[in-house]
């Protein structure tokens, strides 16, 4: 698993490059992997397998509802690097500074109020040049192919369990999330 997991975000930046894996690898567009579609892929990436076993116990590890497919979820699941405790304080506590209604969402209009002084001083733009602006910053967390503008608690985690795969010091890491959502217009 752990040598799939890295040849895979060695690739990778962020989650939607593993979304986009994923599809890859589901041949059939069926929203799920099945055994088969698995087996061609770990062939393809050409991993040190000794035999058709082993790519099968590998599958099943996928696998975590057994029922013979791998669905977004659980592939996500498994790839992603998990993020240490004080990584995951501080990702929630970026997401809750950010969160002003406190409905477990990230909104065009949270980013607004948050960032309220910051885009005032943006004169030479409209108001609709802005929400257009914040509405790509947003989608570009998302993981469900909505692009709605809404980014919840799961998908903003989501990006900083990427992002955390490419930092290996905890205090970079906060740096790093601290100095992204200082937004600067």
């Amino acid at each position: 698993m752990e040598i799939l997991r890295q040849r895979l975000l060695d690739s990778t930046t962020k989650q939607s490059d593993l979304i986009e894996i994923f599809a890859a690898i589901d041949r059939d567009c069926s929203g799920r992997i099945t055994y088969e579609e698995f087996h061609a892929a770990m062939k393809l990436l050409k991993l040190d397998f000794n035999n058709d076993d082993e790519i099968k116990q590998l599958f099943r590890q996928f696998d975590t509802t057994n029922n013979g497919q791998i669905d977004l979820a659980e592939f996500l699941q498994q790839i992603k690097p998990p993020m240490n405790e004080r990584r995951h304080r501080a990702a929630l506590h970026i997401f809750n500074s950010m969160d002003i209604n406190k409905d477990g969402r990230l909104t065009i209009e949270d980013i607004k109020l948050k960032y309220a002084a910051q885009l005032k001083a943006v004169k030479n733009r409209s108001s609709q040049n802005i929400d257009y602006t914040l509405k790509k910053f947003l989608n570009k967390f998302d993981t469900r192919g909505q692009e709605d503008g809404i980014v919840d608690q799961d998908e903003f985690l989501g990006f900083c369990v990427m992002l955390s795969a490419t930092i290996k010091e905890d205090i970079y890491f906060e740096h790093a999330l601290r100095t992204l959502f200082d937004f600067r217009f």
